[in-house]
This record gives C-alpha cells, structure tokens and sequence, in this order.
C-alpha cells in the first residue's frame, strides 16, 4: 500500500514538473515570439523596406480584407498580413467575406468609396488606400482556354501594400513631367511608348504631366522628376540650359538617350543636342551601338541583350540581389568622367557583358557585324547615376543609352525593367523606402526519383516498416499475457 502510495505521488509530481514545463515554454514563447520562414522562395518574409516602413507607425494602421476565402489570393493575402502583425503590433487586420456579410460590405463601400469588392484597404488616420487585385498579382490565363481557371503566375502584394501604407504616410503626390516636342516616346503604339511605365507611376500615387520644353522660360515650378525619354530630335541650347538650371536647383531627372541614326549612304550617328549637359554631370554618351551576343536573346540579334551586371546603388542593389536581368534594345554606350561640381560623383548602374563591344561603324549595320580593332570593348556602362552627400547638394541624375529599357514592350517582357525604372524614379524623387520589391513568382516543387529509389522507397514503406509495427505489437502483446 505504502508502495503504491510513493508510486502514485512519483506520477502526480512528474506531471506537475511536465505541465510546469509546458507552462514555461508558452510563457516564453508569447514573450518572446519569432517566424522561421523555411519557404524555398521566403514567402512569409518580409523585405527590409516592408519591415522599416512597420516599424515606423506612430498610430494604429487598420487593413480590411475584402476577399472570399475560396479566392485563390485569400490565403498568400493572409499569410502576408499575419508577416505584417508580427513585425508591428500596431497593425490591426479584419476580413469581410463578400459573399456571406453584403451588409457590411455596403458600409465599406460608403466608408470608402469602393468601386469594386475584391480590395484590400489601408487606412491610417483620415487617409484610405486601396489595393486591387491586379496589383496583388499577376495571373496566367492560358488555362481559362480549356475551361479552367487563371493561375497565379506572380505574386507582389507586398510591394502594393507597403506602397500604399507609404501613401497615408506621405500623403503628398509627387509631381513627374515627361518632355515632349523632340519625338518622345511618350504615347507612341505597338509597344513603343511609355504607357505602362506612366500608368504604374499613377497608381503608386504620382501625378504625372507633360511639359513642352520649346518656348518655356523655366522648368515648371511644382517639378519633382523631369523625365526625357528617347528623343529623336535634337534639343536646343536654351532648352537644355532651363533644364541645367533646374538640377542646379536640387532638381532631378530621368534621361533615356537612345543612339539616334540617320538616314543615308552609310547611315550616321546624329546628335540628341543632350551631350553636352550630361557631360557636364559627368556622363559622356558615345556614339556606338552596344553588340552583346554573348547575352542577346535568341532570333533578335546582338543589339538587344540582358544585362546582369549591377553596381552598388539602391537603384538597383534588388536587382542584383535576386539576379533580375534587365532587357536592353539598340543602346548606346556611356562614359563616366568627372563632374563639373566635385561634390557629385557618379557611378555605374548596369553594363554590359565582358563579352560585348560598342559598334562605331554603321557601314555595315544591317549585316552580323565584328569587332574593328578602335571598337570599344565591354563591360561597357550602359546606365549610370549622379548624386552628391554633401548637404544642400540635391541633384540626382539617372542616364540611360537606351529608351527601350521603360518602353511599353519590354516593361512587359520581365520583371527586371519595370522593377529598375521604378527604382530609378523612386531614387530620384529621394523615397527610397519605396524602392519597388521583386514579386514571388510561383514555383512548383518536384520530387524526381529513379527507378531504384522508387523501388527501395516501395520495399520500406510497404513492407518492411509495416511489417516492424506489427512485429513490435505481437511483443508487446505477449509480453502483456505473461
């Protein structure tokens, strides 16, 4: 009896200790909580921006998911969401299923102004932002042809909604003109304009206009970012000095220089009439026509490449960390000299293949043209960037040797064009917390076994192991009986 006494109390004390192991390990656990992200392609982690941006709430940001659970974003929503909680406690999350709650779905319509229910909305003091669908994702819808249903091909809600928490932080919209009257590809069709690029600077929150240059006594006033995008006729004197004066102020700009050819018996590199103000920031456009086969795309030719060499400034630090390459089509090379103000410097942002040379000869254009010996060889840089940290120097200054690089076609063709000419306009309009985010692209993960393995994996799964669970229940079962 004595014994059994001791035994039980033994049992009674051991389960106290296990519930007051289990008691600390919670307690811990809530103190002191943390993610494990072991996603082979980091889907629940978040960017450094992301994190930086949370953590800099001063108040409570609201997020109303408007979503049905059957919804094939829903859960990548949630998911990403429960990343944002975590990181700041100031982040309060409330989904409404449109389906089943319409009552409350019409007070949000009211409340905000929806014009569609498949949204999520951010609100942070008196402000509200939305974010659809579209700019959540990026959908295949080959499958639809066969009577099934689009696939998520990309996902890149983060960057839409760190964006828009951005936009109720800094509620004022950033002023971008586009130049016009020197043949701009502004608005020209079959892929050749900027459309997508203005569209997507819109939508995260820029307003954009264009300005004439010709006839102006100054760059407009309310100006953040003067983009000129490739053009064909050159500019004036007066005109680039508005625009000199204009960095000179603190002023920044986006300049594309595409290598301008005219016609004739050979054909000749013309003048932009930009050289000589890029110049005198320290970039020199060359008269050639950067040949890359080494990392052109199939069936196009030398003279449209990918480019995987990146520097070290934000505009394109993502790109090089997640090997986006960027698209280049018929560029001209740039020189980096030294600046007219030794307080700027400039750098490097993307060149070309050690491969790649710079074509000064159009003689023979048309045909596969060679090396000439007084060719110069790659890398050669092919986007750069000028900038001060001196204070009150405020200039910045992005050149490209390529327009196609932010043209509707090849905007369309990969993630890294649209994510560098995001980054560009992002950097010089001094946001760097809006440093765009490469999306999550959907991968399958596949199991390739050989067929020894497949049989082995046959042998132990099926044979042997079932057959040590019942050897171990006839043992324990006869060692009862006795």
């Amino acid at each position: 009896m004595k014994s059994k006494i001791i035994k039980e109390t033994n049992w009674g004390v051991f389960l106290l200790l296990l519930c007051s192991l289990l008691f600390l390990v919670n307690w811990f656990g809530y103190r002191h909580y943390h993610r494990w992200d072991v996603t082979a392609t980091k889907d629940f982690s978040l960017s450094p921006q992301s994190v930086k941006v949370l953590k800099g709430l001063k108040e409570p940001l609201e997020a109303v998911v408007l979503l049905s659970p059957v919804d094939p974003l829903y859960q990548r929503v949630r998911d990403l969401l429960s990343a944002y909680e975590a990181v700041s406690a100031r982040v309060r999350v409330e989904y409404v299923d449109p389906d089943r709650d319409p009552a409350k779905v019409q007070e949000l319509v009211k409340k905000y102004g929806l014009t569609t229910v498949d949204v999520v909305v951010f609100s942070y003091g008196e402000g509200s932002r939305q974010v659809e669908k579209d700019q959540m994702a990026e959908f295949d819808f080959s499958a639809m042809r066969m009577g099934g249903s689009p696939k998520v091909k990309s996902f890149k809600a983060e960057e839409a909604f760190t964006n828009a928490i951005l936009d109720l932080l800094n509620p004022r919209k950033p002023v971008i003109y586009f130049t016009t009257g020197h043949g701009e590809r502004i608005d020209a069709g079959h892929g050749m304009g900027m459309g997508t690029l203005k569209a997507r600077l819109v939508k995260e929150g820029a307003e954009v206009k264009e300005w004439r240059t010709l006839g102006s006594a100054r760059v407009p006033e309310d100006t953040d970012l003067l983009v000129i995008a490739g053009p064909d006729k050159p500019f004036l004197e007066s005109e680039t000095t508005l625009i000199d004066k204009y960095l000179e102020g603190g002023g920044s700009a986006f300049i594309m220089l595409d290598p301008l050819i005219l016609p004739g018996r050979p054909p000749a590199f013309g003048e932009t009439g930009l050289a000589p103000l890029v110049e005198k920031w320290g970039i020199k456009p060359l008269m050639d026509i950067v040949l890359d086969p080494a990392a052109s795309v199939p069936s196009l030719g030398a003279q449209t490449f990918l480019s995987l060499s990146f520097g070290a400034n934000p505009v394109v630090r993502d790109l090089a960390k997640n090997k986006y390459p960027v698209l280049f089509s018929l560029a001209r090379s740039l020189e980096i000299t030294t600046p007219a103000d030794n307080d700027y410097a400039v750098e490097a942002l993307i060149k070309s293949s050690a491969k790649s040379w710079g074509l000064r000869s159009l003689k023979h254009l048309d045909k596969a043209a060679e090396k000439a010996k007084d060719d110069p060889a790659g890398p050669l840089v092919i986007a750069a960037a000028v900038s001060s940290k001196k204070d009150g120097k405020k200039a910045r200054l992005v050149v490209t040797g390529d327009s196609d690089v932010g043209s509707d076609a090849l905007l369309r063709g990969g993630a890294g064009n649209i994510l560098f000419c995001m980054n560009a306009a992002h950097w010089l309009l001094s946001q760097e917390n809006r440093i765009a985010i490469p999306p999550k692209t959907e991968t399958g993960t596949h199991l390739t076994l050989t067929r020894r393995q497949s049989n082995t994996l046959f042998v132990f799964l099926v044979l042997i192991l079932p057959f040590v669970v019942l050897a171990i229940g006839v043992y324990v079962f006869f060692q009862r009986r006795r």
